[in-house]
């Protein structure tokens, strides 16, 4: 991104809602829209929606929201993600600045196209500690149909982020399009940066009932389960996971807690995202 664009960059994004664990004093905050048109994806942050916030307008309510609902005090973690979250560099920057006075660990889910070397050591200079990518396929012209994008820069710069900050990346395991084979040369690629077994590998499941398009069925456990063997050929942590769920291996509330954009809060549940999903997709 030139600086020519970086200038000409507003000095807001779309907010649809943050939410708060249940869990851990954590926090969501969901930046709308998305350069790339994934033809699975359930997010309704996928399109700008939402009220349009400036970075202290965002600031004041998570801190509002949290002093409600936590307490004074630190938040343990705070997760940027989308729709895109990196799509406005200056934005994005200030926000990951602004929320380091008032939280320990700050984490980034992106697709990673526009995170190349310089934009990261950016916001890891304002206190980013962990970047998530989403990693959609490992076939240029599979990743290309998927989501419009070629795969050649994000390959890059999740090269890039090892060893700077935590790396974790995503694939969704959609079958019959990114399976088995691509999860394994997914796994290959990861293990061949992986000198120091650093990067955890999550493996999540489609999700046919919410996606948009009607691409392919959900994976069968047991497709899930060979998928893990294949990636734990290659890697020491490979996990089965969920693209909401930020922890291993526990008990996981299917309840949180949405903030809107006015303030107002409201405990939502699996249910209440698909009864959504299905309105929006119509």
């Amino acid at each position: 991104m030139s600086m020519t664009e970086m200038e000409h960059e507003p000095e807001y994004r779309y907010v649809p809602f943050i939410t708060l664990s249940e869990l851990k004093p954590r926090i969501w905050i969901t930046l709308s829209d998305c350069n790339f048109k994934c033809r699975g994806c359930f997010s309704i942050a996928r399109e700008p929606v939402g009220e349009p916030m400036t970075v202290e307008q965002l600031i004041t309510l998570a801190k509002t929201a949290t002093n409600e609902y936590y307490g004074d005090g630190q938040l343990e973690e705070a997760v940027i993600t989308g729709g895109e979250s990196t799509l406005n560099r200056h934005y994005l920057v200030d926000l990951v600045l602004h929320l380091k006075e008032f939280v320990e660990w700050i984490v980034l889910d992106t697709n990673g196209y526009f995170l190349d070397a310089t934009y990261l050591d950016e916001l890891i200079a304002a206190g980013l500690a962990e970047v998530v990518f989403d990693l959609k396929a490992w076939d240029e012209k599979r990743h290309e149909w998927y989501t419009g994008y070629s795969n050649k820069r994000i390959l890059a710069n999740i090269r890039n982020a090892y060893g700077k900050v935590k790396l974790v990346v995503n694939t969704v395991y959609i079958p019959g399009i990114v399976d088995d084979p691509e999860i394994e040369q997914i796994a290959q690629f990861l293990a061949e940066i992986d000198t120091n077994g650093d990067i955890d590998y999550r493996i999540n499941r489609f999700r046919a009932e919410l996606s948009p398009e009607q691409i392919a069925r959900n994976p069968y456990p047991e497709e899930i389960e060979r998928a893990y063997s294949i990636v734990a050929k290659y890697m020491k942590n490979a996990v089965i996971g969920k693209s909401c769920v930020r922890e291993r291996q526990v008990e996981v509330n299917t309840g949180w807690i949405t903030v809107f954009p006015d303030g107002t809060m409201k405990r939502r549940t699996l249910d209440d995202y698909r009864a959504e999903n299905k309105r929006r997709n119509k």
